[in-house]
């Protein structure tokens, strides 16, 4: 259930309160929509129970569809299971907050220049009351070194974004960790080590190639490219780091709109280690939500980021996972034109052919 009672009022007079138990994900346009006036109006489909129409009780199941106007810019993301919605709207109102969110949080504390310090605050009162649960481990996984932290970073990173959470959020519940949760939550990191010395000598292999634009009919070579790197480094052919590489090399041919991979990525011709640590740990934190929505289900915690660019790529996927009898969690996706601009409907379906998906 959501946080707040929401009240629709028509142009000839009537009115529906209603108390949102589940409202429906946007898409990738929702986000677009935003980057051409991110004062924007959205279109938000509410469910519920119950709802007042009229001031009268109607009794039952309510779906509510209203195009709504926000007072501040619409800066700060959650990412639920299918797409994204402004913060208060998730639900259940429990978040996973990212580095970014968590840096602008600071900023406002010490008085220092935020550019989305009017509006994040703006948003966040929607929790002055204390509903919400907060858990700054994102944050902490990212550290801010550009590498991958130390068990003393990663505590120290965990207990400074817990601080900031508290003095922004004092009335919400800010997750606090022990000495056992603190050594369970950093082995999660240290699973992905293998892994990530393969993406990382990836990632510095192929995006050389994807730094400009790659002209028309030339896109299969490098892309066969591009998998045998992936092959040769053993690394996921359908990997988050893979399909981001593509979706810079099927990048509008006409450069109109960035590739969603290539905002993620930002490819440089000498890309190093610090360049691609940021990168995956966007990745990872979306491999993370994806992990908690699947096992956690309808109790699970959104992603909570003022990142653009990772919100866009979440909603191009609609990432989500899917949990197998022996409790491995695998990620699921859909290829779609936002991620690869250039293909067609025939054109993905050969793209799966190649990723063997």
């Amino acid at each position: 259930m959501a946080p707040f009672s929401f009240r629709v009022e028509f142009e000839e007079g009537r009115s529906i309160d209603i108390v949102p138990t589940f409202v429906h994900p946007l898409g990738v346009e929702g986000i677009r929509t935003l980057e051409k006036d991110d004062v924007s109006s959205l279109e938000l489909v509410l469910e519920g129970n119950n709802a007042i129409v009229n001031g009268a009780a109607s009794v039952g199941h309510a779906t509510v569809k209203a195009t709504v106007t926000f007072n501040e810019p619409t800066t700060i993301f959650a990412l639920v299971r299918g797409g994204w919605l402004p913060l208060p709207f998730a639900i259940p109102a429990c978040f996973l907050v990212d580095r970014n969110v968590v840096i602008s949080l600071r900023k406002i504390r010490e008085g220092k220049v935020a550019a989305n310090a009017q509006a994040l605050q703006w948003w966040t009162n929607f929790f002055a009351q204390g509903v919400g649960v907060f858990n700054p481990l994102p944050y902490a996984f990212e550290a801010g070194n550009r590498r991958k932290p130390t068990m003393a970073e990663f505590v120290s990173a965990f207990d400074e974004g817990a601080y900031e959470l508290r003095d922004a959020l004092p009335k919400c519940h800010v997750i606090k960790f022990e000495d056992t949760h603190y050594r369970a939550a950093y082995a999660q990191l240290e699973a992905f080590d293998e892994r990530n010395e393969r993406e990382i000598r990836f990632l510095q292999a192929v995006c050389p190639i994807v730094v400009q634009r790659v002209p028309r009919r030339t896109e299969a070579e490098v892309a066969e490219t591009i998998v045998r790197t992936a092959d040769e480094y053993e690394v996921n052919r359908a990997s988050l780091a893979s399909l981001a590489v593509l979706s810079c090399l099927y990048e509008d041919v006409h450069g109109t709109s960035p590739a969603i991979g290539r905002r993620i990525l930002k490819p440089k011709t000498a890309y190093s280690e610090a360049d691609v640590f940021n990168a995956l740990s966007d990745l990872r934190h979306i491999e993370l939500a994806v992990a908690g929505q699947t096992f956690f289900k309808q109790e699970a915690f959104s992603l909570c980021t003022c990142d653009r660019p990772m919100a866009l790529l979440w909603s191009a996927l609609s990432a989500r996972g899917e949990q197998s009898p022996d409790g491995t969690i695998q990620l699921t996706f859909d290829l779609t034109n936002d991620l690869f601009s250039r293909l067609s409907e025939n054109e993905l379906l050969d793209l799966k052919q190649l990723l063997c998906i």
